[in-house]
């Protein structure tokens, strides 16, 4: 058999049977290309959610391992001292999201090799420089969209292990991804609308000292919190290009980390030194002094809710500031948080935070994770009510082709088939009124997976829109929000007291201890169903009024009591929010 390990049809010998080493190599767009050959697929070594929990512990352990000797290593190359807390802001969550993605393409490959009736492959032979991502967002967004860059890593794991025959094919390389990175400077904008954005980052260096990045918040909500700190406000966070760097092996040669053992290691090691993204090495001094240059000189607090993520100039900024005994403040984003099991990128920003504002649930495992109201959701809260008699909304997920870090138990395209397969279960089971007043919210990205083709395919008759449509309109036109997995949508809709059913798969979304009875009283009224099914006849039942179902108390005081828990809101955010921030400058 032939190996087929990505979707890239050039890599691929079609007069031979192939094993597709997993599902993401058939795209539907290409389905009819792909269905006429000889083929099987390889079952994907994460479908077992169990050794996909077990290795994603082992992975987290490895990271807390490995991430002393790449700080070590790093402050040996750039001639500094920083802690490793500083790294652990800048390069920690691309070195955690290396090592979890570089784990699955070995064990994917290593499955092929086990199968023992691979006879050939194709490799790719090209300049490696070629695929060193710039930064984190350009990493996350090969390692779980391009094929082109999971070929090569895929190509590197095979001619290491040596376990799989194989050629090496040299192809006219293409754009990986037509990638801007999203904190860069928009090109093109007016000359008044550049003084304006110039006055609004600059004046605040000068006055504020607790600086706000990246919040969440509404622009309304965000100048009400300025003004409440007597700081002038300002809308537009500093916002700078990473630059791209020339490789210099040389100074990656200088990263030597501990060998092992272990064949997997070993090749990690050597992998992290190569992988690294450019902006960690060859471009470290120069993002360092632009982002000294570009933020707030003598703050006293940061804070942020995603800022953490990918935007590089804040993390080279917060990580210095935080070296100087200067306060860095995180603030829940999204849902998930404080109920997933995958708690890898929540982790995260908790370590790197002095304090991490929760939406309303304590940690076990973090003193430094505190309740705060969300603010965030009040936006919602205000625009959205119920239509009776209004359409039932469908709110759909997808997962990427390719794993990242999980957050759930099952990921990539074989994930997402099971995920889907579910909806079209729920679907199957409405009654025919109910199909007939559902419309279909797709995700907002597409991943290559053709969400709409696919539902066309199945369900000629129900109606899809995709995501860029304004979701606040659709729920105003809605008497019922469906929503099929635990993230921030229904959490939304319940602060608004919007109507609302749950239903995804307990196995893929496993509940921490802590958060169990919660979702079990969600259960216990009708609210979460743990099947398609069950989830199905609750919407048959209730369609004529679900207004009147909601309103039900045994409904209102378990959604009530999840709200404090996980969405927590209050009348009085403003000032809750000021005094927080004005008790951190004093402590």
């Amino acid at each position: 058999m032939f190996l087929v390990t990505t979707a890239d049809e050039r890599t691929w010998k079609k007069d031979e049977k192939i094993l597709f080493l997993g599902k993401w190599c058939q795209l539907f767009a290409r389905k009819k290309k792909w269905f006429k050959l000889d083929y099987e697929v390889l079952p994907y070594h994460w479908d077992d959610g169990e050794k996909l929990y077990r290795d994603y512990l082992y992975l987290n352990d490895l990271y807390e391992k490995i991430l002393p000797e790449v700080s070590e290593n790093l402050n040996k190359i750039h001639g500094v001292n920083h802690s490793i807390r500083y790294w652990r802001i800048i390069v920690g969550l691309w070195l955690l999201g290396f090592i979890h993605v570089f784990y699955d393409r070995y064990q994917s490959i290593l499955s092929a090799a086990e199968y023992r009736k691979v006879k050939n492959t194709l490799i790719i032979s090209a300049d490696r420089t070629r695929y060193i991502p710039q930064d984190f967002g350009v990493f996350s967004a090969w390692a779980t969209e391009s094929d082109e860059y999971n070929y090569y890593l895929y190509s590197r794991i095979i001619e290491y292990m040596n376990r799989i025959p194989f050629e090496y094919l040299d192809f006219a390389t293409q754009d990986i991804l037509p990638i801007d990175n999203v904190f860069n400077v928009r090109k093109g904008s007016f000359p008044f609308k550049k003084i304006v954005k110039r006055f609004f980052e600059d004046m605040p260096q000068h006055f504020n000292k607790i600086v706000l990045v990246q919040t969440a918040l509404s622009v309304k909500d965000l100048i009400r919190l300025q003004l409440s700190l007597n700081q002038i406000p300002y809308l537009i966070s500093p916002k700078r290009t990473t630059q791209k760097s020339k490789i210099n092996f040389d100074l990656r040669n200088k990263i030597s980390l501990q060998s092992s053992d272990d064949k997997f290691q070993e090749l990690l090691m050597r992998m992290i030194s190569e992988q690294i993204p450019t902006l960690y090495v060859e471009g470290y001094a120069n993002m360092n002094r632009m982002s000294l240059k570009t933020y707030p000189r003598r703050p006293k607090v940061m804070f942020n809710a995603v800022a953490f993520n990918a935007n590089e100039p804040f993390k080279f900024w917060a990580a210095y500031n935080v070296d100087h005994n200067v306060k860095l403040l995180g603030n829940q984003h999204g849902g998930l948080y404080g109920s997933g099991i995958l708690t890898a990128i929540e982790d995260h920003q908790i370590k790197i935070c002095d304090t991490f504002y929760t939406w309303g649930w304590e940690s076990d495992s973090y003193e430094n994770a505190k309740p705060l109201v969300a603010a965030k959701l009040n936006t919602i809260k205000r625009k959205i009510r119920p239509k009776k008699g209004g359409r039932l909304l469908l709110v759909e997920n997808a997962i990427t082709r390719y794993s990242f870090i999980p957050e759930m138990l099952c990921t990539s395209s074989s994930g997402f088939l099971a995920y889907l397969n579910e909806q079209y279960r729920f679907v199957s089971a409405l009654s025919t009124r109910s199909q007939k007043l559902l419309l279909v919210r797709l995700y907002m990205h597409d991943y290559q997976l053709s969400q709409k083709n696919r539902w066309i395919s199945k369900f000629l008759e129900i109606e899809c829109s995709h995501a860029n449509e304004s979701i606040i309109d659709q729920l105003n036109k809605s008497s019922l929000c469906i929503c099929t997995f635990n993230a921030t949508t229904y959490l939304e809709t319940f602060v608004a007291n919007f109507p609302t059913v749950l239903f995804w798969n307990p196995k893929h979304w496993k509940t921490r201890a802590s958060a169990q009875p919660y979702f079990d009283r969600l259960r216990k009224v009708g609210v979460l169903h743990d099947t398609p099914e069950q989830a199905a006849s609750k919407v048959n039942e209730i369609c004529e009024d679900p207004i009147a179902w909601w309103k039900q108390s045994a409904i209102q005081e378990a959604k009530d009591q999840f709200c404090f828990q996980f969405a927590r809101t209050s009348g009085k955010w403003l000032e809750e929010w000021r005094c927080e921030l004005r008790e951190q400058t004093r402590i």
